[in-house]
């Protein structure tokens, strides 16, 4: 116990220091990789899919800050003319997953985030509270990135099964991260989502000054509610998995 009082005293010691400073604006380079085989079902059908979906899906993503507000944003790069059908397929997925328009403001002092979600070739516009998911700091340092950090574990509600265990640093007194998950003195370096489902770590972190119209809220779309889209894409995704089943699945590749 007074090992961890001591370590929330630096903590809340940085953050009073960084105050007294120039505001900490820059942007930090994540890469997220994905393992789509966890959560497929152990089955023949989950097997037939296993061939046609790599193991793993990769992509990179931007967060542009300010102590008072965030941007969060997929990488793209132009897709190379010559690619064969298997790398075409690894493109088509990588933008299906993480969409170039897709982006997450946060505003820090206010507590609310609005994000850009395209899906199904439509584009939604959903405004939200911050997650200030409930953390647990353990009291685990490590160095990432050169930077010292602490871990926190999320501490799920009741009937909420997800795992997150992340790596945050009081070197930057942002409180915010990736996929707009905050709520912890200093910025979000590494993030761990049900035992390796999904892993988002920094790559590079460049402190700059942040030109106008760098971070600003988006605008267009639909407009609604986190648990409106998320159950109209629940809705859709069963429907569209009612499809699949009835065209037998996946086959070699093809849908």
């Amino acid at each position: 116990m007074k090992h961890m009082k001591t370590i929330l005293a630096v903590i809340f010691f940085t953050l009073l220091t960084a105050q007294v400073q120039a505001q900490i604006t820059g942007e930090a380079l994540y890469t997220t990789t994905i393992n789509m085989h966890m959560g497929l079902p152990n089955n023949e059908k989950g097997q037939r899919m296993k061939e046609w979906i790599p193991e793993f899906q990769e992509f990179n993503t931007k967060l542009i800050f300010s102590t008072t507000q965030t941007l969060y944003k997929n990488i793209h790069e132009d897709v190379p003319p010559d690619l064969d059908e298997e790398q075409k397929k690894s493109y088509w997925m990588k933008r299906r997953m993480a969409p170039p328009n897709d982006v997450i403001f946060c505003d820090l002092e206010e507590g609310t985030t609005v994000a850009t979600k395209e899906f199904m070739d439509k584009t939604f516009l959903i405004k939200d509270t911050l997650n200030l998911a409930s953390w647990k700091i353990t009291g685990e340092q490590q160095e990432f990135a050169g930077m010292n950090c602490l871990k926190a574990s999320y501490i799920p509600e009741e009937g909420d099964t997800t795992t997150i265990d992340v790596w945050f640093t009081p070197e930057i007194p942002i409180s915010s991260g990736p996929e707009g998950f905050g709520g912890l003195p200093g910025l979000i370096v590494h993030l761990n989502m049900n035992e390796g489902q999904k892993i988002i770590a920094l790559t590079s972190l460049i402190q700059r000054e942040i030109e106008k119209g760098e971070i600003e809220e988006p605008t267009k779309g639909k407009v609604m509610t986190l648990e409106e889209f998320e159950e109209m894409r629940k809705k859709k995704m069963e429907e569209r998995k009612k499809q699949w089943e009835g065209k037998g699945g996946y086959r070699g590749g093809k849908r």
